[in-house]
């Protein structure tokens, strides 16, 4: 049986036997690619689409999609899987019973070709789902009809069954269908069977669903936009199966294709297969660990069986065997002399798995392969990997002259994570679909003894009081995406509201941390700082969307006079205030110095004139501080402003962005915004000596607080992959990483209390910050580009990292303060 093996140098084999080890499977790009253009040249007329629950495997679906095909998913996951290969949300099916609500929502929110809808009940939940949403969703009507196939090998409809609607209950599913408004009917399914080898019952059956389609359609108020008449070709697994005829099936299916197009312009006939395309191009491949004879019977022993190829073993299939052929030293073995019958089996211990009975050849060797033929379908994830433990196989694809591991095998670390035990109690701050604690998994790894983060702010017994805050974070930063005002939600907290004002003198402060309920009466330095680092794993959006005082209340405490400090604060007594902090410039970005904002005389008063772009929330903020040439003295200098004070001269528009929208990034332009003496930072008494000098201690504190906040947020990404604790070994060392980057930024944060910050060292731990976030985020999408792409969550918070940037200024900036520290030797 030869002939059913893909056309593989056999050296090939030997060589990935060699390098990725046994058992694998091994598919052939190129015979993909011929299945699909052999059913184009015998069925021109007809839209192909792959199902994926042959064989999901990424790079076989993106070899398929990429030649042409559509893909019929039947999960979250197969759905992912299609959008990563390629696949454009109008080329793709959704079909099977059950669907969950998570899976319907998310193929509503592409706007899918169609979701197969199963059932009346089915009907009205994704009508609903749809209204939700605000959308309206393409359906197609899965039909049981009266009619049965009869060379199937497994009949799926024609007989009572969970697929589909009964053909009697056809006209008042219709009926119900027009009237839902977030619903548009453009498909008519019908699959009747699988393993079909005569063309004889492929005709019968298109023919059949096509008759009931022009019925239904008759009945319709507008046509439909595709007819899936199923599919179930199957392909020749035993001695005696031939192929089925192509040629034959295209000569009489093509006339009926052709007749229905004619009466039925805008409907295009569609074929759905999965085994037919898959199954060929695979063969599954595992080593002979053992021979021995008992009771007059030969065996052969090898590393993969029924737990790996478990259609081979004859589950879902009669017990006869698959082609299988003896591999050694890179050719195939056949004594025909010498052969003896073999019964070969895996290592299970279960007198079912056998993947071979009384098979016909040489004597196999220890150490030999074992080959078996059309295995590229309904292959390991079909199969019981986990029964002992011995995981999934490797999966490896051949392309050309290109040889590629497509699916690493399961390792024990891996599936050892997932047992790991955590208490039950932090799994009330679990993710509820795992019950898992990531933080928990998280700090095993990187909270050891020893790791010099003893006795630093960052295990202070006040951060995991923190805890009880990661839903309200997590679900606000969810909201902040869409709607900037949603920071309400979290200042109705009472200890995000006392957390929002540390900064604020206390005499102003009418929400101090001693209300707080986290055990404290007043945030040094370094505490705030891993403050922020904490509350950012759960969402930086969170943080930047709150009014607090930030920048500007510090500028303010450092160069205001007592009258201004008064006037800054003041709102802080009764509720939240919004501030700013006004600096960077479209044209100049965060460097003040080529800023162009001006503050100058006209008709003998002073008006400020500028454009800032900032972060903060200043189109609700109440006061704050605009950075501006001084015309007079040709200094910089900080001006305190209320943008309702002139509302005339002031216009703010919200940006649009692609990362934190919590920030509110918006431009402010201020057009003889009228000033006072009294208005300007340092009037009294103070000078700003040049402005940019005055303010950059208060600079040099805020950005460690950036830094906390990269790493809080890249932390807080782990801990959404550790959800599932078998991604753990993954990301291992990303958390050593990160429990090293704390270290430094405790050495940061004592040079400041110490009053003898670095600039260089200040710079330094803030790119490194944001390079780790960089590196979490490249190491989601390559590792778990799955998990990234179903989760909306993930994406939104991968997003967020990459405007950290943004908020520090440029990276040139960095370096040449950096530079210009370390070269002079000053101590900042």
């Amino acid at each position: 049986m030869t002939a059913l093996f893909p056309n593989t140098d056999l050296r090939l084999i030997d060589e990935i036997a060699t390098t990725a080890g046994t058992p694998f499977y091994l598919y052939d790009a190129s015979v993909l690619r011929g299945r699909l253009d052999a059913l184009r040249a015998a069925l021109p007329q007809v839209d192909f689409f792959y199902s994926l629950k042959s064989n999901p495997n990424l790079s076989v679906t993106r070899v398929l999609h990429g030649h042409g095909a559509g893909c019929e998913v039947s999960s979250l996951l197969e759905l992912e899987t299609s959008l990563q290969a390629g696949a454009t949300p109008e080329r793709i099916l959704m079909v099977g019973p059950g669907k969950s609500e998570t899976e319907l929502t998310r193929a509503i929110e592409l706007g899918i070709k169609a979701i197969v809808v199963e059932s009346a009940h089915e009907l009205i939940q994704i009508d609903a789902l749809a209204r939700e949403q605000g959308r309206v969703q393409n359906i197609a009507l899965r039909v049981n009809p009266d009619f049965h196939a009869g060379g199937a090998k497994l009949n799926m409809s024609g007989r009572p069954t969970q697929f589909g609607i009964d053909q009697s209950e056809l006209p008042e599913v219709l009926k119900q269908a027009e009237e839902c408004a977030h619903l548009r009917l453009c498909g008519l399914h019908a699959y009747m069977g699988t393993r079909i080898l005569t063309h004889e019952t492929v005709v019968a059956n298109v023919g059949n669903i096509l008759n009931l389609a022009t019925e239904v359609i008759s009945t319709l108020k507008a046509p439909l936009d595709f007819v899936d008449v199923g599919g179930g070709f199957g392909i020749p697994y035993y001695d005696g199966e031939t192929e089925l005829d192509l040629d034959a099936l295209g000569l009489a299916v093509t006339p009926l294709v052709q007749s229905f197009g004619t009466t039925h312009p805008k409907t295009r006939v569609v074929i759905e297969l999965g085994r037919y395309l898959s199954g060929p191009s695979g063969q599954f491949v595992t080593r002979v660990q053992q021979t021995k004879s008992s009771k007059g019977e030969h065996f052969a022993v090898c590393d993969g069986g029924s737990n790996v190829h478990v259609a081979a073993a004859g589950q879902g299939f009669l017990r006869k065997n698959f082609p299988i052929r003896l591999l050694r030293d890179g050719k195939a073995e056949i004594d025909d002399e010498a052969a003896q019958p073999w019964t070969l089996t895996g290592p299970l211990c279960t007198p079912q798995d056998v993947i071979g009975k009384s098979v016909l050849m040489a004597t196999p060797q220890v150490g030999d392969l074992i080959s078996i033929g059309q295995s590229g379908a309904y292959g390991p994830t079909a199969s019981p990997v986990n029964f002992l433990g011995f995981g999934a196989p490797a999966e490896v694809m051949i392309d050309g002259t290109e040889l590629r591991l497509v699916r690493s095998r399961d390792t024990v670390e891996a599936r050892l994570a997932v047992q790991q035990p955590s208490d039950l109690r932090l799994a009330a701050h679990a993710n509820p679909s795992t019950g898992h604690a990531p933080a928990a998994l998280a700090d095993v790894y990187s909270s050891a003894p020893g790791n010099g983060l003893e006795g630093t702010p960052f295990s202070d017994p006040c951060l995991e009081r923190l805890t009880g805050l990661q839903t309200l974070f997590r679900e606000t930063g969810a909201r902040l995406d869409r709607d900037p005002e949603s920071w309400t939600a979290l200042w109705e907290n009472p200890t995000v509201r006392a957390l929002t004002t540390i900064g604020v003198p206390e005499k102003f402060n009418g929400f101090p941390l001693r209300d707080s309920g986290l055990g404290i009466s007043d945030c040094p330095y370094g505490l705030h700082v891993a403050m922020v680092e904490r509350l950012a794993r759960f969402d930086a959006n969170c943080i930047l969307s709150l009014p607090g005082p930030s920048l500007s209340g510090g500028a303010v405490l450092a160069t205001g006079t007592d009258a201004q400090i008064k006037r800054f604060f003041d709102g802080y007594r009764f509720g939240p205030q919004g501030t700013f902090f006004a600096v960077t410039e479209p044209d100049a970005g965060s460097d003040a110095s080529n800023g162009r904002s001006t503050l100058g005389l006209k008709d003998g008063k002073l008006v400020l004139n500028g454009v800032k772009t900032l972060v903060g929330g200043i189109a609700r903020a109440e006061i704050g501080l605009f950075f501006a040439h001084i015309e007079e003295t040709g200094r910089m200098g900080l001006v305190m402003i209320a943008p309702s004070d002139a509302p005339d001269c002031v216009k703010i528009e919200r940006l649009g962005t692609n990362g934190l929208r919590g920030a509110d990034l918006c431009q402010m332009t201020l057009t003889d915004f009228p000033v006072t003496q009294d208005m300007i930072l340092g009037s009294g008494g103070r000078s700003l000596r040049d402005g940019f000098m005055a303010i950059n201690g208060v600079f040099e504190r805020n950005r460690p607080m950036v830094a906390a906040m990269a790493l809080g947020s890249g932390r807080g990404l782990i801990e959404l992959m550790l959800e599932d604790p078998a991604r753990l070994p993954a990301y291992q060392d990303l958390l050593a990483s990160h429990t090293a980057l704390l270290v430094q930024l405790v050495k940061v944060i004592r040079a400041q209390e110490n009053r003898r910050p670095k600039v260089q060292d200040i710079s330094k731990v803030k790119m490194q910050a944001v390079s780790f976030v960089d590196q979490v985020v490249r190491r989601i999408t390559d590792q778990d580009p799955m998990r990234f792409l179903q989760d909306a969550e993930l994406r939104r918070r991968c997003r967020d990292v990459k405007a950290f940037e943004y908020m520090e200024g440029t990276s040139n900036i960095h370096l040449l303060n950096a530079y210009r520290s370390y070269t002079a030797g000053v101590d900042q």
